[in-house]
This record gives structure tokens, sequence and C-alpha cells, in this order.
């Protein structure tokens, strides 16, 4: 009874470790919130059966004596408790792994579908962000931001949407982004670009050559320990080029309820 009470409380152990170290989460909210209550009412009840199991071992130890009763472990018993646990461990931790992977792959999925439905019913839009982009003046720029705020609420399950477009530098490749919040200046018309800071490992090649004139279909990455989702979607107008990125933390996963 000893034996099963430590290695299920190993296991569970080892499992609220990989997730909350890793900072991964394969579970929804409801289920997570119901997986930590069981885990820590668990360890009250091992705690019981640890007390039940040495005040039984004291009984047995004051109504026999063990020399006399010979008693003996069966062979082979600790080794198969060995297995077993290593065995349920290595499947927990690929069910872990498993889990958040199939997660942000079927949450990628439900984004993107739901992006493309907004982007093909409104390319009349992505046609005059095009040439907006291309005047480069104050009252395009703001046109753009409405776009943009437009297109943003077309579906409750959308994620933050940030328009991406390039332009020279002291004859450097330059990323500008016009995201939900636009610097308005009515008086004086004067608009300031805000960067777009790419990240090295995620989306900066990408870019570069997309704004560099190849031609790039959409990317989707996300990360595994902050669980951040990006979607890319390039768009080649007649007068301009520029990406609309899809972004979300999402902070649970999908198994469960």
């Amino acid at each position: 009874m000893l034996t099963l009470v430590a290695s299920l409380f190993l296991l569970g152990v080892l499992v609220l470790v990989l997730c909350v170290g890793l900072e991964i989460n394969p579970f929804k909210e409801t289920t997570t919130s119901f997986l930590i209550a069981t885990f820590v009412g668990l360890i009250g009840v091992a705690a019981v059966l640890v007390l039940l199991n040495i005040a039984v071992n004291m009984s047995l130890l004051a109504d026999a004596r063990i020399a006399e009763l010979k008693i003996e472990p069966r062979r082979g018993m600790l080794r198969r408790w060995v297995i077993a646990f290593f065995v349920i461990a290595a499947a927990s931790v690929a069910l872990v792994f498993a889990g958040t992977y199939f997660s942000k792959e079927r949450y990628l999925a439900v984004v993107h579908a739901q992006a493309d439905e907004v982007l093909n019913a409104n390319k009349s839009l992505l046609d005059e962000v095009s040439r907006l982009l291309s005047s480069g003046q104050y009252d395009d720029y703001e046109r753009i931001s409405g776009i943009r705020d437009f297109l943003a609420n077309q579906r409750s399950g959308l994620p933050q949407l940030t328009v991406i477009y390039s332009s020279k530098f002291a004859d450097k490749l330059a990323f500008y982004k016009i995201s939900d919040y636009f610097p308005r200046d009515p008086q004086n018309k004067i608009y300031t670009p805000t960067y777009f800071q790419c990240s090295q490992n995620l989306d900066c090649d990408y870019l570069k050559r997309f704004f560099s004139g190849a031609k790039v279909s959409a990317l989707e990455k996300y990360t595994v320990r902050d669980d951040q989702f990006y979607i890319y979607v390039p768009v080649i107008g007649e007068k301009a080029r520029f990406v609309l990125l899809f972004s979300r933390t999402n902070t649970y996963g999908k198994l469960g309820s």
C-alpha cells in the first residue's frame, strides 16, 4: 500500500513540475483547476493512508513475532513496481507533450480558418490598404487603421491583428506596423510610423524575403513556453505589399473542459 501511495504521489509531482517548470499546459482552464485540486486532495489522502499503514504495522508488530512468522516479500515484486512506475511516468510525460502539440495545432487551424473567411470576404478592403500604403499620407494611414479595426472585429475568436509594411530608412529595409493604437494628430496631420521589431528565430527572415520581392506562403508559428501564437498572412497588392499578423497569448490548452 505504501509503495502504491508513494508511486502515485511521485507521478503527480512529475506531471506538476513538468507543466509548471517548463511553462506548458495542454489542458483547458477548468481541467487544469480540477487536476490541481485533485492532486492537492490526493496529498491529504496519501498522508492519511501513510498514517493508517504505520498504525497497522505497529499492530502487527505487537500481535506477532516477525521472526516466527518469517514474512518475506515475494521475489520480483519491487522490480515490477519500479518498472510499472517508470512506464507510467514515461506515458505521463508523453501525454503532456503530445497534448500540448495537438492543442497548439488545433488552435492555429481554427484561427487560420476564421482569418481566411474574413479576408476572403473583404478583398476590396485589402486592395484599398495597398493603394493607401503607396501614397503614405496621414489620412491614408488613419484610414488603414480603421480598416484594421474593422477586420479585427469580424469574428469573436480572432486574435490581435497587426498590419506590417516596409519602407526604407537610410537605404535599409525597415518594418513598420499599424496596430490597435493609432497616434492621431488631426491638427498637424503628421504621422510618425511605429517600428515593428521582428524576432530573429521567428519572422525576420520571412519578412525580409517577402518585402524583398519573394513569393511566400502564410506562416504559422508558436512558442512552447509562453504559448504565443502567430499567423502571418502575406498580401501582394497592386501598389504595395503588406502582411497581416494575427497573434495571441493562449494561457491554456485545448484538452479537457
